[in-house]
């Protein structure tokens, strides 16, 4: 039953919303992410399918894939958009509201349907300037701070709660804005009598940019977060009034950007998301790739640091501040139909482990580990076929994994004492043998984009990688549990057909 009301809700949304806009992908695909191993023999964590499938899987995607997005677009999905606008009763005042409901199918009888950044706004005009006031009733996930979208923090995960309302002032001018806003969420956080009970946490950010001259601009952001109560025993304290003295929970930093851009715009390289939708942005729903002629060039990079309070590990009894970095350097260059992209990125692990928040949870980093950084780059190029609509590329990256290395036991030595941990993401991370060392990943993949039409496209990749931080877990002939290295050569491919409405 929930599914039909799902689909119903769904299907007139979608009705009402063709009017203003809406961002609809279906997707058929066909891959194998690993053609030289099946079940029987994993290369990685998760074992690849005998034969290939018309079953959509993100283990075809690359380490540098989907830098500059939130979704793979191998999904079905659609976000569906009432949006709503009308003038003020009062001179200046326009008003405006959206509801942004994000539905995606997950299986033939299983779909999700959850809102993606509703929100009321009121704008003021003032001459050449707007005043805007943004309140998001449900979730401001598309509230954040940082830039890229693998580097953006202060969003989703900042808070264990389930919705994240918030507010957000803004004052927009010719060549520069500024805002500031807060968020909040509900949480479950102990209490100084010393009992569980759901409380607020918020959060404040504000930001500003300007754009310094025609070709460059200069943006930055801070935040505040009061995360709640850091959950460690050992930080729960008794005052000897039969209360506790709680340690809390709580994160801040700074983002900041530098944008040179002359010509015109470049598009993210080819990939499976083929256009773009942000129901926040009144832009033209798939708008193809333009190629005006001549030279276009954007050169682009970010800092972040952020720090959160933590359980210290070497002093179980106190809490410490656990600072975390991360940057990127992108460059996109359009010649003619060609275009030729770059990327490095730096993220320690202190970054990268940020919402877990660290590891293990709430407890930082012992002194004396080696807690190393997550740095890759990536090369790649395409060409647009005039003509034949056909847009061929290809693309090479290489990694160092963030990892984490275990202190040695007293007259241990390296080989039998030391143990590393691998974190490709907070999600993926490999356990290697006492002794091993982390490797460089290699990978890269040729791609074909076929526009059959401004709703229909052909899409199609080889990839292949090189990883010999692989481990599965097997048993020797005695019976005890190992971890065995794999294959490191990994080749797969993907073909799709997608149709954008």
């Amino acid at each position: 039953m929930r599914q039909v009301v799902l689909v119903a809700l769904a299907l007139c949304c979608a009705e009402a919303a063709l009017a203003q806009g809406i961002d609809t992908r279906v997707t058929f695909t066909f891959a194998d992410d690993d053609v030289l191993h099946g079940p029987d023999t994993p290369s990685g964590s998760t074992p690849s399918p005998t034969l290939p499938s018309f079953t959509p899987t993100s283990a075809n995607r690359l380490f540098y894939d989907d830098y500059e997005r939130r979704d793979n677009g191998l999904e079905n999905l659609s976000h569906l958009v009432l949006f709503g606008h009308k003038p003020g009763f009062f001179a200046g005042l326009d008003t405006e509201a959206a509801l942004v409901l994000r539905a995606e199918f997950l299986a033939s009888i299983d779909m999700t349907l959850r809102d993606d950044g509703s929100y009321v706004r009121l704008i003021e005009h003032l001459g050449a300037d707007t005043l805007s006031l943004t309140a998001f009733p449900l979730n401001a996930r598309r509230f954040a701070l940082g830039y890229s979208y693998n580097l953006i923090w202060g969003g989703d995960g900042i808070f264990k709660s389930a919705t994240s309302p918030g507010i957000k002032v803004e004052w927009d001018t010719d060549g520069a804005y500024a805002f500031v806003g807060a968020k909040t969420g509900q949480a479950e956080q102990r209490h100084a009598d010393g009992t569980l009970e759901l409380d607020t946490v918020w959060g404040a950010l504000g930001g500003a940019g300007v754009d310094v001259t025609e070709t460059l601009r200069i943006e930055g952001g801070a935040g505040f977060f009061r995360r709640g109560i850091i959950d460690r025993p050992e930080l729960e304290v008794p005052n000897g009034q039969g209360r506790l003295t709680l340690a809390p929970w709580q994160a801040f930093g700074g983002s900041a950007q530098v944008t040179y851009h002359v010509g015109a715009p470049i598009g993210v390289p080819i990939d499976f998301e083929l256009y773009r939708n942000d129901p926040l942005e009144r832009e033209v729903f798939f708008k193809l790739e333009e190629y005006p002629g001549g030279v276009s060039l954007m050169v682009q990079s970010e800092l972040n640091w952020v720090a959160q309070t933590l359980q210290d590990f070497d002093r179980a009894a106190s809490s410490v501040i656990q600072q975390g970095r991360s940057a990127d350097l992108v460059v996109k260059v359009k010649v003619d139909r060609a275009r030729f992209f770059a990327l490095g990125v730096y993220r320690d692990l202190a970054y990268v482990t940020l919402n877990i928040p660290s590891y293990p949870p709430f407890v930082s980093f012992p002194r004396g580990i080696k807690a190393m950084p997550e740095a890759f780059v990536s090369l790649g190029a395409d060409y647009a076929l005039e003509g034949w609509h056909v847009t061929p590329g290809f693309s090479l990256g290489a990694k160092m994994p963030a990892y984490l290395t275990s202190r040695l036991n007293a007259g241990s030595t390296p080989a039998d004492g030391a143990q590393t941990m691998v974190f490709r993401s907070v999600s993926d991370i490999a356990l290697l043998n006492p002794g091993d060392k982390v490797a460089l990943i290699l990978a890269g993949k040729v791609t074909l984009r076929w526009d059959l039409s401004e709703m229909l496209a052909f899409a199609g990749e080889l990839q292949a990688s090189y990883d010999r931080n692989r481990r599965v877990l097997a048993q020797d002939p005695t019976g005890v549990s190992t971890r065995q290295r794999t294959d490191p050569k990994i080749f797969g491919f993907c073909t799709l057909l997608q149709a954008r409405l």
